[in-house]
């Protein structure tokens, strides 16, 4: 029998890594942007910032992995 709020964490899991990548992409145009108008301490920042993200989607996806062994 199926645990269904496991199998629901396991689905949020990586629905949360998914919306990560949509907020890193948008991280990394604003950063972009930034760095055109030389605001170096906001770039850096979020620079910072889309690295936390990158590891928080790998936290997630290691969750996930984890429930599903």
């Amino acid at each position: 029998m199926v645990d269904k709020q496991i199998l629901k964490l396991s689905k949020l899991c990586e629905h949360w890594a998914n919306h990560n990548d949509s907020h890193k992409e948008s991280f990394v145009k604003w950063r972009d942007v930034a760095k055109e108008k030389s605001l170096t301490s906001v770039v850096e920042n979020l620079n910072n910032a889309i690295e936390m993200m990158d590891k928080c989607t790998e936290y997630l996806l290691s969750a996930k992995e984890s429930i599903n062994e």
